[in-house]
């Protein structure tokens, strides 16, 4: 972490907790731990501007009744639209984004889709449905990821969390 530090002097720093998100015209490094939880990293190279968020639930729609969508970070697809919108006011268009996606752990049953697959899902959905490219994915296992995202160049640094074994990326 200190090395990505020193070679970007001046750059902002952000933590991420589930339910933010932001759209960073500044460079700024960005930091969250993910599970089950997905984010989706925006970034488009000519104007060297980026967005990510952590969210919890997959669909809005299903969970209104309970927790009411007031902050679209919350919930991928929300964030998903969130995000675009807010490209789209800065005239940034859907051709020139890269998007990469991340998280989606799977709990500790085997079976049903557990919320970490159907974050994961529900991201390309809302993906597809703006026409945003996907250039990378780290989703799914069984285990948490920290993620170090740079606003500013589009790089995404991922580290697996919990037992050692299994090679991170």
């Amino acid at each position: 972490m200190r090395n990505i530090l020193e070679r970007h002097p001046g750059a902002d720093q952000v933590y991420l907790l589930v339910a933010q998100g932001g759209l960073y015209e500044r460079p700024t490094l960005v930091q969250t731990v993910l599970g089950s939880c997905v984010s989706v990293a925006f970034f488009n190279r000519r104007r060297r501007i980026g967005g990510i968020f952590h969210a919890l639930l997959p669909r809005a729609a299903d969970y209104e009744a309970f927790l009411p969508p007031q902050n679209p970070y919350r919930y991928v697809d929300a964030a998903v639209d969130a995000l675009a919108a807010k490209l789209a006011r800065l005239g940034v268009s859907a051709t020139g984004m890269e998007c990469k996606v991340f998280g989606g752990a799977s709990a500790l049953f085997q079976g049903e889709a557990g919320v970490g697959e159907k974050n994961v899902l529900m991201a390309f959905e809302a993906l597809a449905r703006h026409r945003l490219r996907v250039t990378a994915t780290h989703v799914g296992g069984d285990r948490g990821r920290k993620l170090v995202f740079l606003s500013h160049t589009g790089e995404v640094f991922v580290k697996f969390l919990g037992p050692k074994g299994t090679a991170g990326a």
